[in-house]
């Protein structure tokens, strides 16, 4: 493992009501219902890994599996022409606040429009979860553009840390999340 010097900044949505937005012909937002530690995965390796993602690398199918049968998560992914091109993964909290805990889009999407775009619905489908507070957070390690979108999407800053992050001294590897794949195998394995 590596220590990295990160800055991250908590926002609070200090705007108002928000709609969800208009999508280009061929764009389109899609819930995914049915919680699937596959496509999840997937998710936050093919936004996050372009950006070091690392926090949850080494999570396992059944925690992937957990996490997001706990009732408490819900998931939309960007779709354009039938790629998968983004998502946003909003988790609600016990004071009825709402963070939007990922969001992204795929590397060869970026500088397309989408972005804002999937901030404004990100923070709609937050407050028609009856969020009392809706509230990210981002940090130095991630896209550069993150911290001005979320801002200029009418988020406020409330608090910066400071502090020495754990990263993967070879991220490349992993990156390929290899606890996941072996215990995907296995779970299913005992299935049989």
């Amino acid at each position: 493992m590596a220590f990295v010097n990160v800055t991250t900044w908590y926002l609070d949505y200090q705007g108002t009501a928000v709609v969800l937005p208009e999508w280009p012909e061929g764009v389109a937002l899609v819930e995914a219902e049915i919680a699937s530690p596959d496509l999840s995965q997937f998710l936050f390796c093919a936004v996050g890994t372009h950006w070091h993602w690392f926090s949850r690398l080494s999570w396992t199918y059944q925690q992937w599996l957990e996490y997001l049968t706990a009732g408490n998560v819900r998931t939309w992914v960007l779709y354009q022409q039938g790629t998968p091109a983004g998502f946003v993964e909003l988790r609600q909290h016990e004071e009825d606040s709402v963070e939007l805990k990922f969001f992204g889009l795929l590397p060869a999407f970026i500088g397309r429009g989408l972005g804002a775009r999937l901030a404004q619905a990100a923070i709609a489908l937050a407050q028609q979860w009856q969020a009392s507070r809706v509230w990210v957070h981002t940090c130095s390690e991630d896209h550069p553009s993150a911290l001005k979108t979320y801002q200029q999407a009418g988020f406020v800053i409330t608090q910066t840390e400071q502090q020495e992050e754990e990263m993967p001294s070879d991220y490349p590897t992993a990156a390929l999340a290899a606890n996941f794949v072996h215990s995907r195998i296995a779970y299913f394995a005992v299935k049989k």
